[in-house]
């Protein structure tokens, strides 16, 4: 059996988790909030059928702090498993669980969501799909399917493929098997985050160093591999949130080792290192202990705001307390890479996560994040002020979990 299904496997078997956590009631009638299509806010939604498939429903809304979001019978509809990001004024869509295609959606000149691009030529699944600039994406297939990672130079416009280059796996570890956590494009360079994962048990049996690969840009050709043995992995499973950039292009690396995020174990501190802009290694002079101001705890999960400042929903359990594949239980922060401190954002309850990449599923609109928090009863959003950390509570999702939040 391939890495490939092993995650497909564990991916579903973490969504049937979190619906049966949710229990959450789809089917709802209640006329609160009546979607007109044409709002600026849209959610990707997922529901459960009676047959165990998911459909996901990208739907806009005018409001949400008020009263109830239905997806039932409304927006552009996906059959499948997908991954969601906004760049620009497109919504991403990337297929997994076997789909492999690539999606793109926007506002026509009806003020409503509608495919405007789609790709099905790749081979494996997008693990991840990341902005250059305004014409230039990248996307990235890495399987245990195959011996080579694909790197593929997408256009932003009409999603078709301008570049794709192979580099074989062997080049990155001579272990089974690199598991993608995280990848950015700064400058002249594209770096790619991965920890290794047991291809057969998931074990991930090798966590003494950070390491990732440093790519050529836009040649997408491989230069190397750099370590870092201060802390363990860089990212972890699912989430895509190993490496994150300021607006210099100083480049941010966040180490946990979280059992509820995928791993077997633990032998470094977590933190975060750092690749200042246009440099080839990681700064010696930096790393940001973030467990010695969290009495221990670590995080997963991080959205850049700007100016320093990373939207971050941090674990409330040290790691030798947590679940494995729980992605909780949560509770939002924001941190502050340049004076490395960290402050909690009061009244959103400890909660559990969808196991997804934060920047997809919160959403930033200014000093506010929109986050879709589950709480016994359902799914609410959460307007989170960055400035003062404080939170109001919004509408009712009536949905199996959020896949993506965005704004158009």
């Amino acid at each position: 059996m391939t890495l490939l299904r092993i995650k497909d496997k564990l991916t579903l078997l973490f969504t049937f988790l979190l619906v049966g956590t949710l229990l959450v009631s789809c089917s709802k009638d209640d006329d609160d909030n009546v979607n007109d299509n044409t709002g600026d806010f849209v959610l990707s939604m997922a529901l459960q059928g009676s047959d165990g498939a998911f459909t996901y429903h990208t739907v806009q809304f005018e409001d949400v702090m008020s009263g109830s979001l239905s997806a039932v019978g409304q927006g552009v509809e996906q059959l499948g498993y997908y991954s969601y990001n906004q760049y620009g004024e497109k919504i991403y869509c990337s297929g997994g669980l076997g789909v492999t295609n690539l999606e793109a959606l926007e506002r026509g000149t009806d003020g409503n969501i509608q495919e405007i691009a789609s790709l099905t030529n790749f081979k494996n699944s997008l693990i991840d799909l990341v902005e250059v600039d305004a014409n230039n994406l990248v996307g990235v297939e890495l399987s245990s399917s195959s011996d080579v990672v694909k790197l593929h130079l997408i256009d932003a416009a009409d999603v078709s493929v301008t570049k794709t280059t192979e580099t074989l796996v062997s080049d990155l570890t001579a272990l089974s098997s690199p598991a993608y956590s995280g990848m950015v494009v700064s400058g002249n360079y594209l770096y790619l985050s991965y920890y290794i994962s047991d291809p057969s048990t998931f074990a991930t049996s090798y966590t003494d160093k950070a390491e990732l690969a440093i790519f050529s840009y836009p040649e997408l050709e491989f230069i190397k591999v750099i370590e870092d043995d201060r802390t363990g992995p860089i990212g972890g499973f699912g989430t895509s949130s190993g490496l994150i950039k300021d607006e210099d292009g100083t480049i941010y690396a966040l180490s946990h080792s979280n059992p509820a995020n995928g791993y077997s174990q633990v032998s470094k501190k977590g933190g975060i290192l750092r690749i200042e802009s246009g440099e080839t290694e990681f700064d010696a002079d930096y790393f940001f202990d973030i467990e010695s101001i969290t009495g221990g705890k670590n995080t997963a999960h991080l959205l850049y705001l700007g100016n320093g400042k990373v939207f971050t929903e941090m674990n409330t359990q040290v790691n030798s307390e947590q679940s494995r594949w729980s992605d909780g239980p949560l509770k939002p922060a924001v941190i502050d890479l340049y004076n490395n401190t960290l402050t909690y954002v009061e009244g959103v309850p400890e909660h559990a996560g969808t196991g997804r990449k934060l920047a997809a599923t919160a959403l930033q609109d200014g000093k506010y994040v929109y986050l879709a928090v589950p709480e016994d009863t359902g799914i609410y959003v959460y307007q989170i002020n960055t400035a003062d950390f404080t939170s109001v509570k919004g509408a009712e999702i009536e949905a199996n979990f959020v896949a993506g939040f965005f704004k158009l």
